[in-house]
């Protein structure tokens, strides 16, 4: 009951996360975060793998990030033109450089043959916010300070966060274990941009602020077989997507200042988020050597657009994105995400039996094509290298810390968000964009 109430205690914060794969950033507990893992993030990554850690488990786990981005643009035919008094207002480089923090709790019991646990976690999100830019500090257009971006992104978030129970129980006779997971999830999105009737005007430019928030359930199901005990381990899990097949929609408010004054509706926002396939072996081939290779296919095709509408309203656009006459679709952000997939390998070395070094290095592809790329919802494909121990503090105490640097692929994007008609339209988002994050990692794993 104890761990069931700091679950709940902890579930309350508001994260901000590190991106990866188009925004999926579930990478709790470091290396130790897989399909076959023997801590209490098994939860999340394969439910059936909970039946490996004998007694009463809590894990504490954070993840600080530093996480620069740049993203140079250059004029494109489609853009407005400037004002003599402010040229150059969007071609150049915007910047950003966020600290990012996502913490996960969780817990769990074994009885027997039979495991229970308790968890929450931060799968999917990304967050935003450009440096201004000083050298038009005190224009007669004061929107221009906010950059190059700020037509795609000034600040914002989207995020979905989980708590999450579940079981999982060793088959008798047998190697195998099953899982099953419920989860209830709340996903939010706070975004400010610049608005301009869908180009990049200056002079017309004003601000839009969405802010909304909702709920919804999910489920994840896995297996787990020990193939030799206590040396080789096979691990697969399904996490599917919210609400299963119904998509999203969140709850809240649009609001616009421009020059006809500033105006407010009460809006839903309308999108689909993904479902997840992993999969892991993990060799221990002497008990000082551990071996680990997993992955993950992502399927962010599901993340067709995003669309704000009058409350209670339906989202129906066009493939040019235009809307019927009478339609209550007030904003429509392409997406049109391809699938993803990630792989990773690691291993373990134990000097002596209460000290751990750990060490691994991944892929991740993109799940972003160039034709909807922009500044609020970035994504490259890229590599990943880690490096940790975890350390015996006690019989019942462990500590982990690791250093993860991700080196991602400058991309050049030729995008087409101009092309569109109202009210799916946008500025053209193409230029040079490139990306570094590191990310610290400390876990806590308590044995009662």
């Amino acid at each position: 009951m104890v761990a069931l109430a700091v679950l709940g205690a902890f579930s309350a914060s508001t994260p901000r996360v590190a991106r990866a794969s188009g925004f999926s950033v579930a990478h709790f507990a470091s290396e130790h975060g897989h399909p076959t893992t023997d801590n209490a993030t098994a939860l999340y990554f394969n439910p059936a793998a909970l039946t490996l850690a004998d007694g009463l488990h809590v894990f504490a786990d954070l993840s600080v990030a530093a996480r620069r981005m740049t993203y140079d643009r250059t004029a494109a035919p489609t853009d407005a033109p400037d004002p003599a008094d402010a040229r150059g207002a969007n071609v150049g480089r915007a910047r950003l450089l966020n600290p990012l923090v996502n913490p996960a709790l969780a817990a769990s019991l074994k009885l027997g043959k039979l495991s229970l646990a308790a968890g929450f976690f931060t799968p999917l999100g990304g967050t935003v916010s450009w440096d201004k830019r000083n050298d038009f500090a005190g224009s007669r257009y004061p929107g221009i300070v906010d950059g190059v971006s700020r037509f795609q992104s000034i600040e914002g978030q989207i995020i979905t966060s989980q708590f999450s129970i579940g079981a999982a129980l060793r088959v008798a006779e047998t190697r195998l274990s099953i899982g099953v997971s419920a989860s209830v999830q709340r996903s939010w999105i706070d975004d400010v941009r610049a608005w301009s009737n869908g180009s990049n005007g200056v002079t017309t430019e004003g601000r839009s602020l969405l802010d909304a928030s909702g709920y919804s359930a999910a489920f994840g199901v896995g297996a787990l077989y020990e193939v030799t005990e206590n040396v080789l381990w096979l691990g697969a899990s399904y996490q599917s997507r919210p609400n299963v097949s119904g998509g999203l929609r969140l709850h809240g408010s649009l609001q616009n200042t421009n020059q006809q004054g500033p105006s407010s509706a009460h809006v839903d926002v309308l999108y689909d988020l993904p479902d997840v396939v992993r999969w892991g072996a993990r060799y221990r081939p002497r008990p000082a050597l551990e071996l680990r290779i997993f992955g993950d296919y992502t399927r962010f095709s599901a993340f067709k657009n995003q669309c704000v509408v009058g409350e209670g309203q339906s989202c129906t656009v066009a493939p040019d994105g235009s809307v019927p006459n009478g339609s209550q679709v007030l904003q429509n952000v392409p997406r049109d995400y391809r699938d993803s997939v990630g792989v990773r390998v690691g291993a373990s070395i134990w000097p002596s039996p209460r000290f751990e070094f750990f060490s691994g290095m991944g892929y991740e592809s993109s799940a972003v094509p160039d034709s909807t790329f922009e500044p609020g919802l970035p994504d490259f494909a890229g590599a990943s290298f880690a490096l940790g121990s975890r350390i015996a503090l006690t019989s019942r105490v462990h500590a982990a810390l690791s250093v993860t640097e991700f080196v991602y692929v400058p991309r050049d994007v030729h995008g087409h968000l101009a092309d569109y008609a109202s009210p799916t339209r946008m500025p053209d988002a193409s230029g040079h964009y490139a990306q570094q994050v590191g990310v610290g990692n400390l876990n806590l794993d308590l044995q009662f």
